[in-house]
């Protein structure tokens, strides 16, 4: 049985997801940030890619009412930490494997490096899930069945989002849309990758939607065909 799987992506009004000089999602409001966390407090893991560890270098701890809220919800303190990253990219020095009192994971391929490999294992627990790409599914597998995982919480980066809904295992979106215009042809949008033909296209249904200012607060479910 899979998990329960949700994106969780704020976007500017062009669908950027950082700008031209890489600041991440720095341009969205306090309204977001508590959207997320809250979000996250439902969560049993969080899944993001290697690009996500290295631009933003998130911590996933829990502090003051967001812990609490799911120590409530009979979870832990703070939920599973969960990097992709098919070469082993991710720095080992990432302050998502700082002992938090939760487990942190890597998923990686056949072809990572032997060095990669040894400097991650200490630091986490490292899974090889395919020969030269990242398995999305095995992955999923593995965070149910040997992590206990009902509830994956997935914030990006574009790749790891495309990869997810090519394999089918989105069930949600929680989508921010922020008021700017970042432009730039280069500059990384919610879904990378190759891209869907015509008749691959995800169609998704919306839940609810309330705006706070300016910005626009979207809930959608996939549909599946």
């Amino acid at each position: 049985m899979k998990p329960h799987t949700s994106l969780i992506m704020a976007i500017s009004l062009d669908g950027k997801i950082s700008t031209r000089d890489g600041a991440g999602p720095r341009f969205t409001s306090e309204a977001d940030g508590i959207r997320l966390r809250e979000t996250r407090s439902h969560a049993d893991a969080i899944l993001v890619g290697a690009g996500t560890i290295i631009a933003d270098d998130p911590t996933f701890t829990e502090h003051g009412k967001y812990k609490d809220l799911r120590l409530q919800r009979g979870l832990t303190a703070n939920p599973i930490k969960v990097v992709v990253s098919g070469s082993g990219s991710v720095p080992e020095t990432a302050r998502m494997f700082q002992p938090n009192g939760a487990p942190a994971l890597v998923f990686t391929t056949e072809r990572i490096p032997p060095t990669r490999l040894a400097s991650l294992e200490q630091v986490a627990e490292v899974h090889r899930v395919g020969e030269t790409t990242v398995d999305f599914r095995r992955v999923v597998e593995i965070l149910a069945e040997m992590y206990q995982v009902k509830r994956l919480l997935v914030e990006g980066g574009g790749q790891v989002n495309f990869d997810l809904f090519r394999a089918g295992l989105i069930d949600e979106v929680y989508l921010t849309l922020c008021p700017k215009i970042i432009g730039g042809r280069d500059v990384v949008t919610s879904v990378e990758g190759d891209g869907f033909d015509f008749l691959d296209i995800v169609d998704v249904e919306l839940l609810n939607h309330r705006a706070v200012d300016s910005e626009i607060f979207l809930h959608y479910r996939v549909q599946r065909n």
